[in-house]
Protein backbone atom coordinates (compact mmCIF):
# COMPACT_ATOMS: atom_id res chain seq x y z
CA UNK A 1 0.00 0.00 0.00
CA UNK A 2 0.78 3.75 -0.38
CA UNK A 3 3.29 4.56 2.32
CA UNK A 4 1.61 7.95 2.46
CA UNK A 5 -1.50 6.04 4.44
CA UNK A 6 0.06 3.60 5.87
CA UNK A 7 1.64 5.00 9.17
CA UNK A 8 1.11 3.73 12.73
CA UNK A 9 -1.96 4.64 12.97
CA UNK A 10 -3.70 3.92 10.43
CA UNK A 11 -1.84 0.17 10.94
CA UNK A 12 -3.22 0.06 14.19
CA UNK A 13 -6.78 1.13 13.49
CA UNK A 14 -6.43 -1.60 10.65
CA UNK A 15 -5.40 -4.00 12.99
CA UNK A 16 -8.64 -3.55 15.42
CA UNK A 17 -10.82 -3.55 12.62
CA UNK A 18 -13.56 -6.29 11.07
CA UNK A 19 -10.83 -8.28 9.44
CA UNK A 20 -11.09 -7.80 5.29
CA UNK A 21 -13.35 -10.71 3.72
CA UNK A 22 -11.17 -12.76 1.57
CA UNK A 23 -12.83 -11.50 -2.02
CA UNK A 24 -11.68 -7.96 -1.22
CA UNK A 25 -7.87 -9.30 -0.49
CA UNK A 26 -8.24 -11.41 -3.79
CA UNK A 27 -8.81 -8.12 -5.45
CA UNK A 28 -6.91 -6.76 -3.71
CA UNK A 29 -3.99 -8.47 -4.93
CA UNK A 30 -5.15 -8.76 -8.73
CA UNK A 31 -4.97 -5.23 -8.65
CA UNK A 32 -1.61 -4.68 -7.53
CA UNK A 33 -0.46 -7.36 -9.66
CA UNK A 34 -2.26 -6.85 -13.19
CA UNK A 35 -2.78 -2.83 -12.74
CA UNK A 36 -1.38 -0.13 -13.57
CA UNK A 37 -1.91 2.78 -10.50
CA UNK A 38 -3.06 0.08 -8.04
CA UNK A 39 -2.78 2.86 -5.19
CA UNK A 40 -6.03 3.84 -6.53
CA UNK A 41 -7.60 0.85 -4.93
CA UNK A 42 -9.85 1.55 -2.15
CA UNK A 43 -8.41 -0.01 1.43
CA UNK A 44 -9.46 -2.10 4.10
CA UNK A 45 -9.72 0.68 6.73
CA UNK A 46 -12.22 2.73 4.14
CA UNK A 47 -13.79 -0.60 2.69
CA UNK A 48 -15.37 -1.96 6.11
CA UNK A 49 -16.45 2.32 6.91
CA UNK A 50 -18.16 2.20 3.30
CA UNK A 51 -19.32 -1.16 4.16
CA UNK A 52 -20.87 -0.62 7.59
CA UNK A 53 -22.38 2.95 6.21
CA UNK A 54 -24.82 0.95 3.76
CA UNK A 55 -25.50 -0.86 6.92
CA UNK A 56 -26.91 1.96 8.74
CA UNK A 57 -28.40 3.83 5.77
CA UNK A 58 -30.02 0.88 4.56
CA UNK A 59 -30.27 2.74 0.64
CA UNK A 60 -32.08 1.46 -2.26
CA UNK A 61 -30.28 2.73 -4.53
CA UNK A 62 -26.60 3.68 -4.52
CA UNK A 63 -24.46 5.63 -7.23
CA UNK A 64 -20.59 4.76 -7.77
CA UNK A 65 -18.83 7.15 -9.43
CA UNK A 66 -15.02 5.60 -10.29
CA UNK A 67 -15.04 1.70 -10.18
CA UNK A 68 -11.44 0.94 -10.73
CA UNK A 69 -11.10 -2.47 -9.77
CA UNK A 70 -14.70 -3.18 -7.70
CA UNK A 71 -12.91 -2.87 -4.25
CA UNK A 72 -15.45 -0.46 -2.96
CA UNK A 73 -18.03 -1.93 -4.81
CA UNK A 74 -17.52 -5.04 -2.91
CA UNK A 75 -17.99 -2.98 0.32
CA UNK A 76 -20.67 -1.00 -0.82
CA UNK A 77 -22.08 -4.24 -2.44
CA UNK A 78 -21.88 -6.38 1.07
CA UNK A 79 -24.73 -4.95 3.12
CA UNK A 80 -27.00 -4.11 0.94
CA UNK A 81 -30.68 -5.38 0.75
CA UNK A 82 -31.46 -7.79 -1.95
CA UNK A 83 -34.29 -5.08 -3.53
CA UNK A 84 -31.54 -2.75 -3.67
CA UNK A 85 -29.04 -2.20 -6.21
CA UNK A 86 -25.59 -0.28 -7.31
CA UNK A 87 -25.10 1.75 -10.35
CA UNK A 88 -21.53 2.33 -11.01
CA UNK A 89 -19.83 3.80 -13.32
CA UNK A 90 -16.26 3.54 -14.90
CA UNK A 91 -14.70 5.55 -17.57
CA UNK A 92 -12.16 3.84 -18.71
CA UNK A 93 -13.65 0.72 -20.78
CA UNK A 94 -10.52 -1.67 -20.57
CA UNK A 95 -10.10 -1.44 -16.53
CA UNK A 96 -13.79 -2.04 -16.71
CA UNK A 97 -13.76 -5.43 -18.85
CA UNK A 98 -10.87 -6.83 -16.11
CA UNK A 99 -13.08 -5.79 -13.47
CA UNK A 100 -16.45 -7.09 -14.73
CA UNK A 101 -14.59 -10.53 -15.72
CA UNK A 102 -12.87 -10.23 -11.97
CA UNK A 103 -15.71 -10.12 -10.66
CA UNK A 104 -18.44 -12.28 -12.82
CA UNK A 105 -18.84 -15.44 -10.42
CA UNK A 106 -19.54 -13.57 -7.14
CA UNK A 107 -22.99 -13.74 -6.35
CA UNK A 108 -22.13 -10.84 -4.06
CA UNK A 109 -22.00 -8.03 -7.38
CA UNK A 110 -25.34 -9.63 -9.23
CA UNK A 111 -27.15 -5.62 -7.36
CA UNK A 112 -24.78 -3.86 -9.26
CA UNK A 113 -25.34 -2.54 -13.04
CA UNK A 114 -21.86 -1.84 -14.29
CA UNK A 115 -21.87 1.49 -16.22
CA UNK A 116 -18.96 2.06 -18.86
CA UNK A 117 -18.20 5.62 -20.09
CA UNK A 118 -17.91 9.54 -18.90
CA UNK A 119 -20.04 9.96 -15.37
CA UNK A 120 -20.84 13.47 -16.64
CA UNK A 121 -22.55 11.77 -19.75
CA UNK A 122 -24.07 8.45 -18.27
CA UNK A 123 -25.58 9.90 -15.01
CA UNK A 124 -28.21 12.23 -17.00
CA UNK A 125 -29.00 9.05 -18.74
CA UNK A 126 -30.08 6.86 -15.65
CA UNK A 127 -33.25 8.29 -14.61
CA UNK A 128 -32.04 7.33 -11.02
CA UNK A 129 -32.65 9.24 -7.17
CA UNK A 130 -29.86 7.80 -5.11
CA UNK A 131 -29.89 7.86 -1.69
CA UNK A 132 -26.07 7.04 -1.74
CA UNK A 133 -23.27 8.31 -3.99
CA UNK A 134 -19.23 7.48 -3.33
CA UNK A 135 -16.77 9.88 -5.76
CA UNK A 136 -13.70 7.87 -6.73
CA UNK A 137 -13.08 9.63 -9.72
CA UNK A 138 -11.14 12.13 -11.70
CA UNK A 139 -10.23 14.65 -9.65
CA UNK A 140 -10.82 18.01 -11.44
CA UNK A 141 -14.42 17.19 -11.98
CA UNK A 142 -15.04 16.65 -8.47
CA UNK A 143 -16.91 20.04 -8.67
CA UNK A 144 -19.21 19.21 -11.45
CA UNK A 145 -19.90 15.81 -10.15
CA UNK A 146 -21.19 17.39 -6.76
CA UNK A 147 -23.03 19.92 -9.07
CA UNK A 148 -24.74 16.96 -11.00
CA UNK A 149 -25.71 14.72 -7.97
CA UNK A 150 -26.67 17.02 -5.32
CA UNK A 151 -30.06 17.55 -7.44
CA UNK A 152 -31.07 13.87 -7.72
CA UNK A 153 -29.66 12.67 -4.36
CA UNK A 154 -32.57 11.76 -1.51
CA UNK A 155 -33.10 14.10 1.35
CA UNK A 156 -31.06 13.16 4.27
CA UNK A 157 -29.31 10.97 1.75
CA UNK A 158 -24.99 10.30 1.87
CA UNK A 159 -22.68 11.53 -0.84
CA UNK A 160 -18.77 10.89 -0.25
CA UNK A 161 -15.84 11.87 -2.06
CA UNK A 162 -12.64 10.12 -1.74
CA UNK A 163 -8.75 11.49 -1.54
CA UNK A 164 -9.87 14.93 -0.56
CA UNK A 165 -6.76 15.71 1.38
CA UNK A 166 -4.58 14.94 -1.53
CA UNK A 167 -1.50 13.15 0.21
CA UNK A 168 -2.03 16.11 2.37
CA UNK A 169 -0.38 18.90 0.26
CA UNK A 170 -3.78 20.63 0.51
CA UNK A 171 -2.65 22.19 3.56
CA UNK A 172 0.84 23.59 1.95
CA UNK A 173 0.11 26.94 1.10
CA UNK A 174 2.95 26.20 -1.51
CA UNK A 175 1.52 23.14 -3.26
CA UNK A 176 -1.96 25.69 -3.44
CA UNK A 177 -0.54 27.68 -5.45
CA UNK A 178 2.09 26.08 -7.41
CA UNK A 179 0.34 22.50 -7.79
CA UNK A 180 -3.03 22.28 -10.17
CA UNK A 181 -4.04 19.48 -8.66
CA UNK A 182 -3.80 20.30 -5.30
CA UNK A 183 -5.35 23.81 -6.02
CA UNK A 184 -8.18 21.96 -7.77
CA UNK A 185 -8.65 19.82 -4.64
CA UNK A 186 -8.35 22.75 -1.85
CA UNK A 187 -10.71 24.57 -4.03
CA UNK A 188 -13.27 21.86 -4.07
CA UNK A 189 -12.62 21.01 -0.30
CA UNK A 190 -13.86 24.76 0.29
CA UNK A 191 -16.79 24.76 -1.95
CA UNK A 192 -18.32 21.98 -0.55
CA UNK A 193 -17.81 23.01 3.17
CA UNK A 194 -19.54 26.58 1.92
CA UNK A 195 -22.54 24.97 1.05
CA UNK A 196 -25.82 25.56 3.14
CA UNK A 197 -27.72 22.39 2.02
CA UNK A 198 -25.32 19.43 2.81
CA UNK A 199 -23.80 19.07 6.50
CA UNK A 200 -20.01 18.19 5.80
CA UNK A 201 -17.39 16.31 7.63
CA UNK A 202 -13.48 15.75 6.10
CA UNK A 203 -12.53 12.36 8.02
CA UNK A 204 -8.86 11.86 7.90
CA UNK A 205 -9.26 8.46 6.74
CA UNK A 206 -6.31 7.08 4.38
CA UNK A 207 -6.12 10.20 1.99
CA UNK A 208 -9.36 11.87 3.16
CA UNK A 209 -13.14 11.51 3.07
CA UNK A 210 -15.57 13.35 2.95
CA UNK A 211 -18.90 12.55 3.74
CA UNK A 212 -21.99 15.41 3.34
CA UNK A 213 -25.39 14.62 3.95
CA UNK A 214 -28.17 16.18 1.98
CA UNK A 215 -30.39 18.60 4.22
Amino acid sequence: MHPDWQNKIHLYAEDHSTTEPIHLQKVTEFTWKKMINPRQLSGHLQGRLLANLVALKNPKCILEIGSFTGYSTACLAENLNEDAFIYSIEADAETAFKTQHFWKDYPLMNSVKWQVGSALEVIPQLNISPDFIFVDADKKNYKNYLDLCLPILQKNGIILFDNTLWSGKVIDENQQKDDVDTKNMHEFNQYLASKHDISTVLLPLRDGLSMSIKL
